[in-house]
């Protein structure tokens, strides 16, 4: 089975594993828990995450020097420039949906 670090203070024998570091364990390290992630069950009960859905509003490249707001794969805004969407990824999430509301708004 493999497992992604998702949360601090798991150590290894050479110091804390990094977060995103991919693990092969024979079972599911249960002390673990909520530092962890599943990304691979290699059995028949357990069902792998491999490409799970992005949720939440997200300014997004497209392409050509212009990025989207998306929720997920859904296209809410575009024609953002980097500038602009480095500054709506900063934004809480309160503060994106009005923004994009406000946006939505003018037309």
């Amino acid at each position: 089975m493999k497992i992604e670090i998702i949360a601090g203070g798991i150590f290894g024998a050479k110091g804390e594993i990094p977060i995103g570091t991919v693990l092969d364990v024979k079972s599911e390290p249960t002390g673990w828990a909520g530092r962890y992630r599943v990304v691979s069950a290699g059995g028949k009960d357990k069902v792998a995450v491999t490409n799970p859905a992005t949720a939440g509003l997200k300014a997004i490249h497209y392409g050509g020097g212009k990025f989207n707001v998306q929720n997920g794969d859904q296209v809410l805004l575009s024609g953002l420039s980097k500038a602009d969407a480095d500054a709506f990824n900063a934004l809480s999430d309160e503060d994106k949906e009005t923004f994009v509301a406000a946006e939505k708004a003018k037309g």
